[in-house]
């Protein structure tokens, strides 16, 4: 009889386990923010796949790419630079499935920023002068503008730079005049544009992507995949980003570029 009650108890707990996927997605700004711009795509996810969709993060940049690589998410929403060190943590642990389609006139690039008032006009006047940047697994506030220092031959004028997390908090201090520059995200450069200038943009880069844990079922995954290219809800995408005008076919190699950038970071800060 407990034989049979623990299969019934077991065959229950698969039935419901079925039923849920689990978002996770890389911070950019606030959890409950994050949740909330997510929210119509989780929607849609669920009314395309009859599956309730539960979002989750973690409590840093790094926390998540960690819990990424441990498949503790079912999908996902994440940044390249995320993606590329989740790759590299555990090459197995996500497929890429598709990434976002910006507007040609707001593409996904980073941007060094002061405020507007300040001296402060070209990556040169960096001389003696504070930096923040967002979190150290950031694609666009830190391995981007820190390759863009490197390049310029202006880090080693910097007077000192700190990790402030996130995007909005690295602009929210740099106008309150705790850092005298910083580096973000080209949308947030725009959000908070009365009160910034920018001083330096680098290329575009692949945007952020949707991504699957490799143990997820294959024909759910493809379904996902499916649908999230037929998506043109202007409303929902949006919302997940002003500039986003669809998803599109995503490749590994897209992010070759990209680890190239990172290894000369890492290899620099050694």
């Amino acid at each position: 009889m407990k034989l049979i009650i623990n299969i019934i108890l077991l065959a229950t707990l698969n039935l419901f386990g079925s039923q849920k996927i689990i978002f996770g997605a890389i911070s950019t700004v606030e959890p409950e923010i994050m949740r909330k711009n997510l929210s119509p795509l989780m929607e849609y996810i669920e009314k395309k796949t009859g599956k309730k969709v539960l979002f989750k993060t973690g409590y840093n940049y790094e926390n998540t790419i960690e819990m990424f690589a441990n498949k503790e998410f079912d999908i996902g929403y994440i940044g390249p630079a995320p993606y590329v060190k989740t790759k590299e943590i555990a090459p197995d642990s996500i497929d890429l499935l598709v990434k976002i389609k910006n507007q040609s006139t707001q593409p996904f690039q980073s941007v060094i920023i002061s405020k507007n008032n300040s001296d402060i006009s070209k990556i040169e006047d960096i001389q003696d002068h504070s930096f923040a940047f967002g979190s150290p697994s950031s694609t666009l506030s830190y391995y981007i503008p820190m390759y863009m220092l490197i390049q310029s031959n202006t880090l080693e004028n910097i007077k000192s730079y700190n990790f402030l997390g996130r995007h909005d908090k690295v602009a929210q201090y740099v106008i309150m005049g705790k850092y005298d520059l910083g580096a973000v995200k080209s949308s947030v450069a725009k959000k908070y544009s009365n009160y910034i200038k920018v001083i330096k943009k680098s290329q575009p880069f692949p945007d952020f992507a949707i991504v699957v844990s490799s143990s997820l079922d294959k024909e759910l995954s493809g379904k996902i995949k499916k649908i999230l290219l037929e998506l043109k809800d202007k409303k929902i995408l949006k919302s997940i980003k002003d500039s986003a005008l669809e998803f599109e076919e995503a490749n590994d190699s897209d992010y070759d570029p990209l680890r190239e950038i990172i290894k000369n970071v890492e290899a620099y800060r050694r």
